[in-house]
């Protein structure tokens, strides 16, 4: 199982909280408020950046539908300039 180990916002204590347990973030100013699989909310220190560096050692991202479709516009546009260079009938690539 994968942990994050978080600080509370309000007596600084430290958390350790299972990955597959948080289904939200709300990120605010001062705090970020998680909210767990159980209904339990939790405010702590930690800013959306740090949070997704924490994510993001457990190879875990933040996405959200722009930069799917960003994804996606550069992934055709690869596959448009590969698609020209190999598979021109009338030249060969070497």
């Amino acid at each position: 199982m994968k942990y994050i180990e978080v600080t509370g916002w309000g007596n600084h204590k430290k958390h350790l909280l299972p990955l597959n347990k948080i289904i939200d973030f709300t990120f605010e100013d001062k705090y970020t408020t998680l909210s767990l699989i159980s209904g339990t909310h939790l405010n702590i220190t930690e800013t959306k950046e740090q949070i997704e560096e924490l994510l993001n050692w457990h190879g875990a991202k933040i996405v959200n539908y722009d930069i799917i479709t960003q994804y996606e516009e550069e992934r055709s546009a690869t596959y448009e300039r590969m698609s020209e260079l190999y598979m021109n009938d009338d030249e060969l690539p070497f």
